[in-house]
């Protein structure tokens, strides 16, 4: 057994499992969570035409997968306008802004195809319906309500998570949308780190330009993905930084250790356990102080080092 599985295996993370929250969810299991999800409670968000309500799905994933049949905003509501786009991956409640998207190829996957209404809820009420109080891992991606949803949970709630992803926007896609800088400024004020950002986008070239470049539908497809890719959005990775003065339950440490590890956070990692040793004096704790100074000097057979050297090199 692994040092990992032996913590996921203690009374406090058996008794209190781990909370996954997935708001838009695609189907298939988030990477980042293929070594905890069997320990641990997922609740995901897939609207269709059934009544209001949730299944909870037997699945080989995760402990217990809890899939709520509506879609979760900042505001409950019986009916609120959703706009249906040419992509799906493209609908929101929120307006494209068309006149903004013209320049790049995507745009027309951002074409209203209709509107419709639909169910909405609120993460709050869907943790007290299920008499869950703690989420450990919020995952969204919403089509521009990112920020407002965290923001709608209790303070008590998102001081404890242990990883906050979001993925919003940087160009202007939507009327009225949560922008990165904005996630930037309230995370700010919160005990959380941002460990990851991964800059994502399209490209700056319109249909229109292609058409009179090439009538090949095909050599258009090419042409778009050869061409340069802009700043569209943002993947961050927030982790928190287990502040002392938050005052971490033994159960949040152990959790925080090895979703620290697992980001490969060893330095956090590291701190996390030297913490809970100093606090809670519990064996397991020092086992796992040592287990980051392992991973740590691991790190230089990465050989990440060298890009530091080479650019000290070739920057002289």
């Amino acid at each position: 057994m692994s040092l990992i599985e032996k913590v996921l295996n203690t009374p406090e993370l058996v008794n209190q499992p781990p909370v996954l929250l997935d708001i838009g969810a695609s189907g298939a299991i988030h990477f980042r969570w293929k070594k905890i999800a069997k320990y641990a409670i997922c609740i995901a968000f897939d609207p269709d035409d059934r009544k209001y309500g949730y299944i909870v799905r037997e699945n080989d994933n995760y402990r217990k997968l809890y899939v709520f049949n509506c879609v979760v905003t900042d505001a409950a509501s019986e009916e609120q306008p959703f706009y249906l786009t040419r992509s799906p991956y493209c609908s929101s409640f929120l307006t494209p802004r068309t006149d903004e998207l013209q320049p790049y190829a995507f745009a027309e996957k951002f074409t209203v195809e209709r509107e419709t209404r639909l169910m909405t809820r609120t993460v709050q009420e869907v943790l007290q319906e299920l008499n869950i109080g703690y989420i450990d891992w919020f995952k969204t991606d919403s089509q521009g309500l990112d920020l407002r949803i965290f923001q709608s949970l209790e303070e008590g709630i998102t001081r404890r998570m242990k990883v906050a992803e979001f993925e919003p926007g940087i160009m202007h896609a939507y009327h009225g949308e949560d922008k990165l800088h904005a996630v930037l400024r309230h995370m700010d004020n919160l005990p959380f780190y941002l460990s990851e950002i991964t800059v994502k986008g399209p490209n700056r070239i319109s249909q229109q330009q292609l058409k009179d470049i090439t009538s090949s539908p095909f050599m258009q497809k090419l042409l778009a993905a050869s061409h340069k890719q802009t700043a569209g959005w943002g993947e961050m990775v927030y982790l928190n930084s287990f502040d002392p003065r938050e005052n971490m339950s033994q159960r949040d440490l152990l959790l925080g250790w090895v979703i620290a590890t697992l980001n490969e956070e060893y330095g956090l990692a590291l701190q996390i356990a030297t913490q809970g040793a100093a606090q809670y004096k519990a064996p397991l704790f020092e086992e796992l102080r040592r287990g980051s100074i392992k991973n740590i000097r691991r790190t230089i057979w990465k050989f990440r080092f060298l890009r530091d050297v080479w650019h000290k090199l070739t920057n002289k």
